[in-house]
């Protein structure tokens, strides 16, 4: 009963005190699920609200003040709305266990479930959730001093209603100022490592591939090929030091991680037998062997395959527009394209040369260093 009037009071000084009718202070967390924290502190008591534009579970978390661990999730003060069928929401005061996953704070000896009041409710679309909570709880064991000044706060949704591990690109951590409402982000780790490997998948890799397989009758081939293929193989191996860092290790919880790893070990294999393949050439020797020359170009194709599926399959991870899904599509089918148009000609037109614009001229002094 005391609980509801204090949330009734909490709640009617949102209404008297705020913007607009609106909580005083209103931030976007994350873009992609548009994950929405509003509060509004009055007296010693904080309501905050938190809405994302998805059927889901949600989490918002804090740490206390000074504290910086390395884990997002130790020592946090959890606070976690789930729903049932029907759309209904009920806020958990959670603590994060080790050796499981966040739990109620009644579960551990001495904490105590310190939320004053709460509401959540869920459409097709959207969840909502609110709870109320003392600034200073006087709980030691199960919750953090929250205080007007930067606060690291953690976030969190799931990827249904089932409340389990909230998946790669659903949760972050981020310095919410409190009083005025200031955000103060760490590096961008997900579009770095989006860009890094857009480049070394997207257009370098493909481009080294090409200047391999059309381009041996001219002496530039074999540089054209390395630099663009060192320089693949150099942002790629930065984007998934990057994503390693980002992850706190090595994840095999979605596709696009799974094919994350695999192409990152086959661009290595690819390195190896491309190595191998050079210094093992001789001007004398008759065809081309299987190994290791055969066995780099296969695990070369299948490396930017691969890379394409990882590229797709993490767009879809976080959520990328699909028009964005659909044009980088559309490039790759393009080089497709390219690489079948060029191969039929070749095979319709075998020995034609074509010396318009000087274009017989490689073929006079081509080499082929491979």
């Amino acid at each position: 009963m005391i609980k509801s009037i204090v949330f009734f009071i909490v709640l009617s000084s949102i209404f008297l005190v705020g913007v607009d009718a609106q909580f005083q202070n209103s931030v976007i967390l994350d873009q992609a699920s548009n994950y929405n924290l509003q509060w509004i502190i009055f007296n010693d008591t904080v309501t905050f609200q938190v809405s994302i534009n998805k059927k889901a579970w949600i989490g918002l978390g804090w740490h206390c003040q000074g504290c910086a661990d390395s884990d997002p999730m130790a020592n946090a003060d959890y606070n976690i709305a789930t729903f049932d069928d029907n759309g209904k929401g009920y806020v958990w005061d959670c603590l994060n266990d080790p050796t499981t996953q966040p739990q109620n704070d009644t579960f551990f000896a001495g904490a105590e479930d310190n939320i004053i009041s709460f509401s959540g409710y869920q459409t097709d679309q959207y969840s909502i959730m609110m709870f109320s909570k003392k600034l200073s709880t006087g709980d030691t064991i199960g919750d953090r001093i929250l205080v007007e000044a930067p606060t690291d706060f953690i976030w969190a949704h799931g990827t249904d209603n089932s409340f389990a591990y909230h998946g790669v690109g659903n949760a972050g951590r981020i310095t919410v100022n409190l009083k005025t409402g200031e955000l103060k982000t760490g590096p961008d780790y997900v579009n770095w490592h989006a860009s890094l490997m857009l480049v070394a998948f997207g257009l370098l890799m493909p481009f080294s591939i090409f200047s391999a397989r059309f381009l041996k009758v001219f002496h530039w081939w074999w540089p054209l090929h390395y630099v663009f293929n060192g320089l693949a193989s150099v942002c790629a191996l930065i984007g998934f030091i990057i994503a390693i860092v980002m992850l706190d290790g090595l994840d095999f919880s979605t596709l696009h991680s799974i094919f994350g790893i695999i192409t990152l070990s086959l661009v290595l294999v690819s390195i190896l037998f491309g190595a191998l393949s050079h210094f093992l050439w001789k001007p004398t020797r008759v065809g081309t062997p299987i190994f290791p020359d055969m066995f780099h170009w296969f695990v070369g194709r299948c490396t930017f395959a691969l890379s394409i599926a990882a590229i797709i399959t993490g767009m879809v991870l976080h959520q990328v527009p699909n028009a964005v899904i659909i044009v980088f599509s559309g490039v790759i089918g393009l080089y497709f394209g390219v690489v079948v148009f060029i191969e039929i000609y070749k095979r319709v037109y075998p020995n034609h040369v074509d010396f318009s614009h000087g274009g017989a001229t490689g073929y006079t002094q081509g080499i082929n260093n491979e």
